[in-house]
């Protein structure tokens, strides 16, 4: 066996070293295990990666061989880290070239501290080196530096970009109305709840309409709160909190835009204000507006088919 890895007494190392095997026992400086080479640290132990031929006669190397062995741990809903310990010398500018441990640092036990480097599997940080440190056996467990900004989050533009559907415009009666009366619209929406997956956590997002931006075709524009209500026994005399009057006659184009703000919970979480507003136009209506007129007539259309009104009530 072509071992890489010798004990820390001849003060050179000539191989990065793999990983820890968390809760193996002390060992002796040197006591040999198939294909690796255990040295002692303390109450834990690390696993040395070595050279050795396999059934077949070629080498294996490395902490990625099968020798070696990593720690991986979750942190949050579905967020899972690597956790790799090893000599002072993986600390080193190059992992093959040569380190002198000259003056040696010792834990409050009296251990050999280890360096312990912490990768991200998955988040926003995936495959990044988020933390290297000196670990002492004697210290209490670990957290993973930053773990809360990796639970997923959902940004403005996240919610924006979701297929919201848009408010639906009514009137009552349907499209029409009287000049200087009052004509009844309102809007139709709910809440909605969309499931998302962001950095393969799973994430619960609800829409929820606030706002109601109205044009009236008119040149002017209100914005209300509320979404207005049907009012089936509507007459034009009748104002409403929703309602409008129309001054001139004519045909109008009619739009209105609902302004929705965003919640999410991620993994079950508590729910979370999504910054901003995501602002959705509904497809445009058509109010058409008539004026009315008074006549007095002493007949009726029966006895009188050309009177007043006879051919159509808004005759000249």
């Amino acid at each position: 066996m072509n071992k890489s890895l010798r004990n820390l007494a001849g003060v050179s190392v000539t191989l990065f070293l793999s990983v820890i095997a968390v809760g193996a026992p002390s060992a002796a400086w040197g006591s040999e295990i198939a294909c690796g080479t255990i040295f002692a640290t303390g109450p834990r132990a690390i696993e040395g990666a070595t050279h050795c031929p396999n059934a077949g006669g070629s080498q294996q190397q490395g902490p990625d061989s099968g020798t070696g062995r990593s720690l991986e741990v979750g942190a949050g809903p579905k967020l899972r880290y690597r956790v790799e310990y090893g000599n002072p010398c993986m600390l080193a500018d190059s992992p093959t070239s040569s380190c002198s441990i000259l003056d040696p640092i010792s834990c409050a036990d009296g251990s050999t501290p280890i360096p312990r480097q912490i990768f991200a599997l998955n988040g926003p940080r995936s495959g990044q080196l988020i933390s290297t440190r000196l670990y002492c056996s004697s210290e209490p467990g670990f957290e993973i530096p930053g773990v809360e900004n990796d639970i997923a989050k959902v940004s403005s533009d996240d919610f924006r970009r979701l297929p919201i559907a848009a408010s639906a415009i009514a009137s009552q009666p349907d499209g029409f109305s009287l000049r200087n009366g009052h004509a009844h619209m309102y809007a139709s929406s709910e809440i909605q709840d969309f499931n998302i997956t962001l950095f393969d956590q799973d994430v619960r997002v609800k829409a929820i309409p606030m706002s109601y931006v109205w044009a009236y075709g008119d040149g002017t524009s209100r914005t209300l709160d509320f979404p207005g209500e049907p009012r089936p026994n509507h007459s034009f005399e009748d104002e409403t909190p929703s309602s409008h009057v129309y001054q001139e006659t004519g045909d109008f184009t009619v739009g209105m835009s609902t302004r929705f703000r965003g919640e999410y919970s991620t993994e079950g979480g508590p729910w979370t204000p999504i910054p901003g507003v995501a602002t959705v136009p509904s497809e445009s209506m058509v109010m058409s507006v008539w004026r009315t007129k008074k006549l007095l007539v002493s007949t009726n259309c029966i006895s009188n088919p050309r009177g007043p009104g006879c051919n159509s009530p808004f005759d000249e």
